[in-house]
C-alpha cells in the first residue's frame, strides 16, 4: 500500500536512476550551496528521492569525499563541510599554476568535440543570463569544467584538477549574486574564449586561457569580499 511517502517495488524500479545522475545532482546542490555547511544529509531521504536503496547513496557520498564537500561524523552521519576561505585562496593559486602545465596534459583530438559542446553551452548561458538563477549558473560552471576535464589525457592531472575545482568552487557560487552582471559576463567570456581555443586546436592556448580565467575569478572574488568588509 502506498500513502504518498512509501514506494512500492514497482514504482521504485520505475524511478531508478544511475549513481552518476545522483552524483551530478548532489554535486550541483553542494557547489551552489543548496546544501549549507553543517547540514546533515540523510541517506534515507536521498534514497527515497532518487528511488534507490541506501547503498548507492552511500557509495556516491563516499565518492564525493575527496572533494571535501561532505564528511562522515561518528554518531551523526554525513554532513556538509564548512567553507574556509584561506584554504580556498591557496587552492585557487594551485589551480592557476596547474593551468600552465595543461598544454602537456591534454589531447588536442578531443578539441572538436569540446568545441561543439561549449558552443551549445553558450546558447544556454546567454538565455539564462537574465534569470539570476544560481542553480543554473552553477550547472553551467560545472559543465565548463567537465568539458575541460574530458580533454585532459593524464588521469592523475585530471583527478587533481577536478579535486581543486570542487574544493574551491563554493566560494564563487556563494558570491555571484552580489554582482550578477559581472558574474554572467565573466562566465560568457570564458565560454566564448574556450570556443576560440578549441577551434585553434592549440593546447598552449588552452593552458594560457585557464590560467587567465582563474586569475580573473580570483580578482572578482577578492573585490566582492573587500566590499563586504
Amino acid at each position: 500500500m502506498r500513502d504518498g511517502k512509501h514506494l512500492t517495488s514497482k514504482s521504485r524500479e520505475g524511478r531508478r536512476v544511475s549513481t552518476l545522475h545522483i552524483s551530478n545532482a548532489l554535486l550541483l546542490r553542494l557547489c551552489s550551496l543548496r546544501y549549507l555547511p553543517s547540514q546533515k544529509l540523510s541517506e534515507a531521504a536521498l534514497a527515497e528521492e532518487f528511488g534507490v536503496s541506501r547503498t548507492p547513496i552511500r557509495q556516491v557520498l563516499q565518492q564525493l569525499a575527496p572533494f571535501r564537500l561532505v564528511k562522515s561524523r561518528n554518531g551523526v552521519g554525513t554532513v556538509v563541510t564548512e567553507v574556509y576561505n584561506d584554504q580556498v585562496w591557496e587552492l585557487l593559486g594551485i589551480r592557476k599554476h596547474m593551468a600552465l602545465l595543461m598544454s602537456e596534459m591534454v589531447d588536442p583530438s578531443c578539441f572538436p568535440r569540446a568545441k561543439q559542446r561549449i558552443s551549445e553551452l553558450e546558447k544556454v548561458a546567454v538565455a539564462g543570463s537574465e534569470e539570476r538563477n544560481i542553480q543554473q549558473y552553477a550547472t553551467i560552471g560545472i559543465t565548463i569544467q567537465k568539458i575541460i576535464l574530458e580533454a585532459i589525457s593524464s588521469s592523475e592531472f585530471r583527478r587533481l584538477w577536478e579535486e581543486c575545482y570542487y574544493r574551491s568552487c563554493r566560494t564563487f557560487y556563494s558570491i555571484v549574486e552580489f554582482d550578477w552582471v559581472l558574474s554572467t559576463r565573466l562566465q560568457l567570456k570564458e565560454i566564448r574564449d574556450l570556443t576560440g581555443v578549441f577551434d585553434s586546436g592549440d593546447p598552449t592556448e588552452l593552458a594560457k586561457l585557464c590560467n587567465h580565467a582563474i586569475g580573473e575569478w580570483i580578482e572578482f572574488a577578492r573585490r566582492i569580499y573587500t566590499a563586504q568588509e
